[in-house]
């Protein structure tokens, strides 16, 4: 007996001896861990406070939205109402908190607009801390493991680095919230009524930060199965407001997006097709979870090769069967398991492209929140192997907590390096290339950054000849690939016309136009082009045809009026002219151009007063001093003439020595 009990005795001292540093003792206070997980995780992110915006939907988010410039009663009501959606998406705390950014750094301050997406990331992996840490009865190591991945996991940079994506950290944000808080109402025996309305309220505002928070209700109802709930009428009725806040808001951006055509026509592939893109991307985000390398911004959908798919697009269903299979069969065995799955499958279910939405087959930022179910059973077989005092399990234990460190190591390295690819749209579209070098829009979107750094990099202003062979060289690629894309041709279009190629210009508008005849603004382009080369009755043609599209489009009614002098339409020139004079009178070009009008038609005295109303309104228009001068010649009034002459030259207006020396023997 004594024997038996000392080898019992030696067998635990030997257990207890070989337990890993990184199993949580009952010392270990929670706090003490979260706070070395948010070190962690904000060294990981520290290089995207350095990043400016990119033209991956900053522009639209933040450079053209007029919501976001100014906070008052009257924004922020147009913030809430359905109609002004951006980008296709409702989400107006989200725009609020755009709005909040741009008010507090004064204008366009990246840094400030990627500091708040990192504190919310922080926010939201101290929450993610905490429900894990009530779900599984307050297990230190669980929590630590599964925050520590969601903080610092590679996939999750494009989430917190892309200034646009600050949907998904708010919207998880109150997310997490009413989870956590949830739980404490399954645990409460007061105040359950104030919980509860709570979590709806939290649940409110996920919705009104983007609209993949309808999946909550479902989660609850998982929630409720891992805790034992039974499900009965209560539970249901329990669950009724937040379904029908799901179904509005569900239905509210399913018809925002149907209506933006951001829905793929439904027979623009086939239901076997769809399905083996959503199984793809479910097993893909699996996949990338233990093996996170070759991320990119951009996965474009795959090539049909005789209208078939790659072979392993057909593989995938069958191994989310597998996957099913395995989850039914435990239902009652292993909880843990499939609260897991299900935690993953419900949060990225709706963007699995079995309904396309977008140009990208998966995205990095779908598997923001849902990794945290793939995550839960990881880091509960972790804990539960940890805990066994098995010496037969000694080896199995060092090599998992091996990996452990290992993976924590990489996963920091290659989430430190990728936001550096956040940097600007040059790097974002590169990086892309460099990864699916097939990719046409990765080329169009780079190629288009190049030529518009001051729009995009919102005050950069240093475009040269390099950037424009660059972005030349990338509309050519994208052409190649795709030949039907009107904005490319336009875009090339731009690019000839400032290197003074017109010729090639306008073939790429006119290929344009023969691709989308709906863009006024190509017809302009083309039009411009036109009066480049002279040929002033096309060039009129185009601009006629812009107004036809939108008349208030004020710059081609200019135009036009312009052309027609040029043209030696002066009666149509007056004409135009005087409309636009009575909108803005104040205006000298339209006094310049109707003045050269007047003249032109033997109309001298009302050329004369022209051209005497564009220098007042524009003392520096040395053209309109020396017209003037040619004017008064014509009057006979030399010693006028001379004047405005002299005036035009000390201006810089190139002037013939004989016309002056002219007009002087004539004022003597």
């Amino acid at each position: 007996m004594n024997n038996k009990k000392q080898g019992k005795v030696k067998q635990v001292q030997a257990s207890t001896n070989s337990t890993p540093v990184l199993l949580a003792n009952k010392s270990s206070h929670p706090l003490l861990w979260l706070a070395g997980i948010l070190l962690i995780t904000y060294i990981a992110y520290f290089p995207s406070l350095k990043n400016g915006f990119t033209n991956w939907d900053d522009n639209v988010y933040i450079g053209e939205n007029t919501l976001i410039k100014k906070i008052s009663g009257t924004n922020i009501k147009k913030m809430f109402n359905t109609e002004n959606h951006v980008s296709l998406n409702y989400h107006p705390i989200t725009i609020l908190s755009l709005a909040l950014d741009y008010k507090l750094s004064s204008g366009y301050n990246a840094k400030k607009f990627h500091t708040t997406n990192l504190i919310f990331h922080l926010l939201n992996t101290a929450l993610v801390f905490w429900f894990i840490f009530l779900l599984s009865d307050k297990k230190i190591i669980v929590a630590s493991i599964v925050a520590l991945f969601f903080g610092i996991h590679p996939m999750h940079v494009e989430s917190v680095a892309w200034i646009s994506e600050r949907k998904d950290v708010v919207y998880v944000f109150f997310f997490m919230s009413a989870l956590v808080v949830y739980i404490k109402y399954l645990n409460a025996k007061k105040n359950k009524i104030a919980l509860y309305l709570l979590i709806l309220v939290l649940f409110v505002f996920s919705l009104l930060s983007k609209a993949m928070a309808v999946v909550l209700p479902l989660i609850f109802l998982l929630i409720d199965y891992y805790k034992d709930r039974t499900l009965d009428k209560n539970i249901i009725l329990e669950k009724l407001p937040f379904l029908g806040l799901s179904i509005i808001f569900g239905w509210l951006a399913s018809h925002i997006q149907s209506e933006g055509a951001a829905i793929a026509k439904f027979e623009l592939f086939s239901w076997a097709q769809r399905i083996a893109f959503a199984s793809y991307g479910m097993i893909s985000y699996i996949y990338k979870l233990f093996i996170p390398t070759y991320l990119s911004c951009f996965y474009p959908y795959p090539h049909l090769q005789q209208d078939h798919l790659p072979i392993i697009f057909y593989i995938c269903p069958f191994i989310v069967l597998g996957f099913f299979t395995l989850v039914l069969f435990n239902l009652k065995k292993n909880k843990t398991l499939v609260f897991g799955f299900l935690f993953y499958f419900l949060t990225v279910a709706l963007v699995l492209q079995f309904i396309s939405v977008g140009q990208v087959i998966m995205a990095d930022r779908y598997s923001y929140i849902s990794y945290i179910g793939l995550l839960f059973p990881i880091a509960m077989g972790y804990n539960w192997l940890q805990n066994q005092t098995n010496n037969k399990l000694k080896l199995l234990k060092q090599l998992s907590l091996t990996l452990l460190i290992t993976f924590t190591a990489a996963c920091l390295w290659l989430t430190f390096e990728r936001t550096k690819v956040w940097k600007n749209s040059d790097s974002l579209w590169t990086d892309a290339i460099k990864k699916y070098p097939e990719s046409e829009a990765a080329y169009r979107n780079r190629g288009s950054y190049l030529i518009n750094k001051e729009a995009y990099d919102l005050g950069e202003k240093n475009i040269g000849e390099r950037e424009m062979d660059r972005a030349l060289e990338d509309f050519n690629i994208s052409i190649a690939i795709n030949p039907n894309n009107a904005k490319v041709f336009t875009n090339r279009a731009n690019i000839h016309g400032l290197k003074g190629h017109f010729d090639l210009a306008l073939s790429d508008y006119s290929k344009s136009i023969e691709l989308d005849k709906t863009d006024e603004q190509i017809f302009f382009n083309r039009a411009v082009t036109y009066s480049m080369m002279k040929q002033f009755d096309k060039a009129i043609e185009d601009f006629t045809t812009v107004l036809k599209m939108k008349p208030q489009f004020k710059i081609a009614k200019e135009s036009r009026a312009y052309a027609y002098v040029d043209n030696k339409n002066y009666e149509k020139a007056i004409s135009e002219l005087n409309e636009l004079i009575k909108t803005e009178p104040t205006n000298a070009m339209y006094y310049f151009y109707r003045g050269t009008a007047y003249f032109n038609s033997g109309n001298a005295a009302a050329a004369l007063a022209d051209n005497t109303m564009a220098i007042e309104y524009n003392p520096n228009n040395s053209g309109a001093y020396f017209n003037r001068s040619v004017v008064n010649k014509t009057m006979g009034k030399y010693k006028d003439a001379l004047n405005d002459a002299l005036k035009a030259q000390s201006m810089g207006y190139a002037i013939n020595p004989n016309y002056i020396n002219e007009l002087k023997a004539e004022a003597n």
